[in-house]
């Protein structure tokens, strides 16, 4: 339920299009956080690039996901917004940012946030053309974002998932990769038992037989990424996959996992940073949704499968632990189910080429 003090908020969100004839010059994105968040402007952004190739798109995020917006080749500057967890010293920090964006003269400016901060950032930078992110609407974020860019002016904008990275970094993902026992042919599939929270999480048990099950149809390897919160889980299926895995849980940056995932054949995932790094880059994505409203945060795009709860009286409820005690909405789905919904989404040909360097 959305607050009554937020309802002003709602009903405020505002358009100043571009009409006019020439192309912008200047344009600024802004996604603060979070890191899934900062992802799902990437497809959009990369279809401004190819619609408007000499113009200046910048971004400005936290710091946090600082180092995945500059994994593009899609922006020229990435400005960084101070991280803190005083509310007072990010209106601060808004009212010093402000004063400097102003300084770039920014034709347009796309705000993806649409908080307090965000907002005093594009008032003072006083653009000629902007557009705010709708917030509440029980749509996916992916197509709410879309949908700021057309209102923005800019109807001619689709997603496109052929992500450009720097060639460094791709290097380096592979390198990773390869210094961590991939041959560089054998098909690398990444599971991600992320979910935050229980009711977020589809049995670990079920990923280890998930495995073995892929492994006996077809030569695959196994990746696992993310942060230190899994490892406990990672180096579970470690074992049991019996060096048919290679675990990088806390080994790279959020970039460096970026570059990975464009080696992949598919993600079997649950609602994380890591699904939506992977989905907006073109990787075929099959996500696991528990307590997850699945209409605010799902992936699109024919290169995906979600399996969510909206189905059930108690879908999308967004607790942390599920009150009947069994996360009845995940594990109905069997390994054998899963492997067989992964297996058809990944045979189509690929949205985007494998960069093997």
């Amino acid at each position: 339920m959305i607050p009554a003090s937020s309802t002003l908020f709602r009903r405020s969100q505002s358009f100043g299009p571009w009409n006019k004839q020439e192309d912008p010059g200047r344009v600024l994105i802004i996604r603060l956080h979070a890191i899934g968040d900062v992802a799902i402007t990437f497809p959009c952004s990369n279809s401004l690039r190819t619609l408007f190739p000499e113009a200046q798109i910048d971004f400005l995020t936290s710091e946090p996901c600082a180092d995945l917006v500059g994994a593009m080749t899609i922006f020229d500057h990435v400005h960084v917004f101070p991280r803190t967890d005083s509310r007072s010293s990010r209106l601060v920090h808004a009212l010093k940012w402000g004063s400097t964006i102003r300084k770039h003269r920014y034709d347009v400016v796309i705000d993806l946030q649409r908080n307090l901060v965000s907002r005093m950032i594009r008032r003072a930078a006083q653009p000629q053309a902007w557009g705010e992110f709708d917030r509440f609407s029980a749509k996916a974020a992916g197509d709410r974002v879309l949908e700021t860019f057309h209102g923005t002016g800019f109807p001619q904008i689709e997603p496109l998932y052929q992500i450009k990275l720097q060639g460094a970094l791709l290097a380096r993902a592979r390198q990773l990769l390869e210094e961590n026992g991939w041959d560089a042919k054998t098909a690398l599939v990444v599971l991600n038992p992320a979910g935050l929270f229980a009711s977020r999480n589809w049995p670990i048990q079920n990923y280890a037989y998930l495995g073995k099950l892929w492994r006996e149809r077809e030569e695959v390897k196994f990746v696992l990424l993310g942060t230190d919160r899994i490892r406990e889980k990672a180096e579970l299926l470690q074992r049991e996959f019996d060096g048919g895995m290679i675990n990088l849980t806390g080994r790279t940056t959020l970039a460096e996992a970026l570059g990975i995932l464009q080696f992949v054949k598919i993600i079997i995932s649950e609602d994380s940073g890591l699904m939506h790094m992977a989905w907006v880059s073109g990787v075929p994505t099959l996500a696991l949704f528990g307590s997850t409203r699945h209409e605010w945060s799902q992936p699109v795009g024919a290169h995906t499968l979600l399996l969510h709860s909206g189905d059930l009286p108690c879908g999308g409820c967004m607790d942390s632990q599920c009150r009947y005690g069994d996360v009845h909405c995940l594990t109905r789905y069997t390994p054998e189910f899963v492997l067989q919904k992964a297996r058809e989404l990944s045979m189509p040909a690929r949205h985007h080429e494998t960069p093997f360097l």
